[in-house]
């Protein structure tokens, strides 16, 4: 069975990006810091399409840069309008028409690794079961949802993202549609202070690929304050 999985971006230059973070770095390393984390994002879930029959896009929230060179390393689908809710709706909703399964991931938990993927992508096909994988984050949204069944709309719209009972609303909402494989709990970027947690963890990691050695040397020429 086939599966997706799509990595939610922005575009620096045409939306503001980590606003939280760019009022404390800067403009420029904030969105430095967003691409070098969506490129870590990418190469694992490139690494995992080597050991599943899942294939990766992009969801990007600008429909004028889909052709854009930062995103140019896998296909991309635009995310749509409205909020949060209705756009990883459309993403959802599109893939799930070509594909078995579908996996959406934020680009800011670039510590994510193919192991902890590849639990959802094990779990995911069925072809009588209604299955759903949720990766909690640790600020209480979550990094991760996947499923391979229809989602109503009114389920997505139904929550009040980016607060701190975001991932519990969510998570009450999709049990009610089957049964739902809980992934290990990370921790996303929004604040500068979640930036040395991200190191730790980065650090830690058994077998980092080169984008996240290269994340871990963009982490360490920030200013000492930062990192």
């Amino acid at each position: 069975m086939s599966g997706a999985i799509a990595i939610f971006v922005k575009t620096p230059g045409i939306s503001p990006v980590k606003t939280r973070l760019a009022a404390t770095l800067g403009r420029e390393s904030a969105e430095a810091f967003h691409l070098a984390a969506s490129r870590s994002v990418s190469a694992v879930t490139q690494s995992l399409s080597q050991l599943a029959d899942i294939k990766s896009y992009y969801a990007v929230a600008e429909e004028s840069a889909l052709n854009h060179g930062y995103w140019d390393d896998l296909p991309c689908l635009w995310q749509g309008e409205g909020g949060l809710g209705e756009r990883m709706a459309h993403i959802y909703q599109t893939l799930l028409r070509e594909h078995d399964f579908v996996i959406l991931v934020g680009a800011d938990i670039p510590q994510m690794t193919v192991a902890e993927l590849l639990n959802a992508v094990t779990w995911l096909p069925h072809d009588e079961q209604a299955r759903l994988a949720f990766g909690p984050s640790v600020d209480g949204g979550f990094w991760a949802f996947g499923g391979n069944c229809p989602v109503p709309q009114k389920l997505w719209t139904g929550v009040v993202y980016s607060k701190a009972d975001t991932g519990a609303q969510f998570f009450n909402k999709i049990e009610q549609l089957g049964d739902v494989k809980t992934l290990t709990a990370l921790r996303d970027v929004d604040e500068v202070s979640d930036l040395p947690p991200l190191r730790d963890a980065l650090l830690n990691l058994a077998d980092p690929l080169p984008e996240q050695h290269e994340l871990m040397r963009f982490l360490d020429v920030l200013p000492a304050r930062f990192s």
